[in-house]
């Protein structure tokens, strides 16, 4: 991803434009919008303010795939595959859902971009020779995911 694709990932998350509001509550606030008129399919974005966390130290425990099996209690394996450049990876991530769903994995290529106090992780799926679909887990397919960690 270049400077425009930040822009416009930024852009998305902060318009409310096109956005329909489904849940608010606890300082927690999320939308969808469809991907396409009459779709099934749709985006969804949360909003939610952590007051007693800086963006720098939210950016990093996001960031670091080592740190994430503290914090995330769904998660069953997670590591980097390879670094591109300088601000984009290639990594894998394997997570518990609840019965009767099996489990999901994914391949990413998360890019990032620190923009003074806010920062910015995108991810999309990618697929990778060395890393076919597991038989024990569905492939998730993600179109688009991220963070815009803005500091306060």
């Amino acid at each position: 991803p270049d400077d425009r694709d930040f822009g416009e990932f930024r852009a998305a998350c902060e318009s409310e434009r096109g956005w329909t509001p489904t849940y608010s509550k606890g300082g927690v606030r999320v939308w969808l919008q469809p991907l396409q008129p009459h779709s099934s399919l749709h985006k969804i974005k949360c909003r939610m303010e952590c007051r007693e966390v800086a963006a720098a130290t939210l950016y990093d425990v996001l960031h670091d795939t080592e740190y994430r099996g503290h914090w995330d209690p769904n998660v069953i394996e997670t590591f980097d595959i390879g670094r591109l450049t300088a601000n984009a990876d290639v990594g894998y991530y394997a997570w518990r859902c609840p019965k009767p769903l099996k489990n999901r994995d994914v391949i990413t290529l998360r890019s990032w971009l620190p923009m003074g106090s806010d920062y910015i992780i995108m991810n999309y799926s990618v697929k990778h020779p060395k890393y076919p679909p597991r038989k024990d887990m569905v492939r998730a397919v993600s179109i688009q995911t991220g963070y815009l960690i803005q500091g306060t």
